[in-house]
């Protein structure tokens, strides 16, 4: 009778932690624009945390030391920005040579099949004001692609503004909240100590060296780029920094945008392929050698439970989430290793065995 009732109240607690994590993620989803810029604005308090804790050493005032950090953030936003605007304006400029290339191409991979662009196109039934396929293109390339990424920038300006709300009163008191969850915590015998040093070493590290790395891999590429003439080196540079702080989907991404456009440009010979080498040579080199070699001692992730993490927060966040999945799935296997009954579910998520293996 006992077992039948332990049996049951089991089955309900699984039950009702199902549901309650299906409500949690149907409000995540309906406030990801609160949430979004706040979780963003957690990890720049991580980040940049150490900064004004090594200001403070020198006598510096907490207030301007975030000035300082806020000054040189919008200095390095508005220089991307700069960069960003004026390569779009050279993709709008270039719309009708890339227009022509496309069309060429088009043409080359359908040859074979004894088939031209507006025979290919009346297969798939599409209309005959669609046939015109260079000025379809052309649209692709100048208006809207402007006007989407105006808008874009419009809604990314405005989440950067609430994240940087949440982020000035996090940070100016951060010290303040450590100390009040210890106090909270440490009383009923909880170690929150360590908790939130291990949290704050591992997320820093991870945010600090995956910074450098992306950077590394992106001047790295730009100056291929330059180097072998490609088009618009500093926005595929931009896209190749910003996209590999995404695991795996990011660096492909990031690599195959400027190889499409060198194969339009140049052709398919061996100034194209020697560029598309190097190029998948620097992000496979620091993305599978380089980076392991320093964040797996810091992050012991299992390469299964970012892939999960990866599609997980994507699926709830979208792009937003797919940056944040990695520093989100450090604070969850931290957090688990400190709860006795979910100390298995953190073993299954790590690299190792044991966490302290080196």
């Amino acid at each position: 009778m006992k077992i039948e009732k332990d049996t049951y109240q089991k089955t309900i607690a699984l039950f009702l932690g199902f549901i309650s994590f299906v409500i949690l993620i149907f409000i995540m989803m309906q406030l990801k624009s609160v949430l979004i810029p706040l979780t963003f604005s957690v990890f720049l308090t991580f980040l940049f945390h150490p900064p004004v804790q090594y200001f403070n050493k020198y006598k510096i005032p907490r207030s301007i030391s975030i000035l300082f950090i806020m000054i040189l953030l919008f200095g390095i936003s508005y220089l991307f920005f700069l960069l960003l605007m004026t390569s779009l304006n050279g993709v709008q400029e270039k719309a009708d040579f890339y227009a022509e290339r496309i069309v060429i191409f088009v043409d080359t991979v359908l040859m074979p099949f004894n088939l031209t662009i507006n025979e290919f196109l009346k297969i798939l039934n599409i209309s005959g004001e669609m046939i015109e396929t260079k000025s379809v293109i052309q649209t692709l390339f100048s208006s809207g692609l402007i006007q989407r990424t105006f808008l874009s920038v419009s809604s990314f300006l405005g989440d950067v503004l609430i994240m940087i709300v949440f982020w000035l009163f996090m940070i100016y008191g951060k010290n303040q909240f450590d100390e009040k969850i210890k106090i909270a915590f440490d009383k009923n015998g909880t170690n929150i100590s360590e908790t939130i040093i291990e949290i704050d070493d591992q997320i820093q590290s991870y945010l600090f060296i995956k910074t450098l790395l992306s950077l590394a891999t992106a001047i790295i590429a730009t100056l291929l780029m330059i180097f072998f003439d490609v088009d618009f080196p500093f926005l595929w540079g931009l896209l190749t920094f910003t996209l590999n702080y995404i695991p795996n989907v990011g660096s492909l991404v990031a690599t195959v945008f400027p190889i499409i456009f060198t194969l339009l440009k140049f052709g398919l010979g061996i100034h194209s392929i020697t560029l598309s080498t190097l190029l998948i040579s620097n992000q496979f080199l620091i993305g599978n050698f380089i980076e392991p070699y320093f964040l797996s001692r810091k992050l012991n992730l299992s390469s299964v439970f970012v892939l999960i993490s990866l599609i997980f927060w994507g699926w709830v966040w979208g792009i937003a989430g797919m940056f944040l999945a990695v520093p989100i799935a450090a604070v969850i296997k931290i957090v688990f290793e400190n709860i006795k009954p979910l100390q298995p579910l953190a073993l299954l998520m790590g690299s190792k065995l044991d966490k302290n293996e080196k």
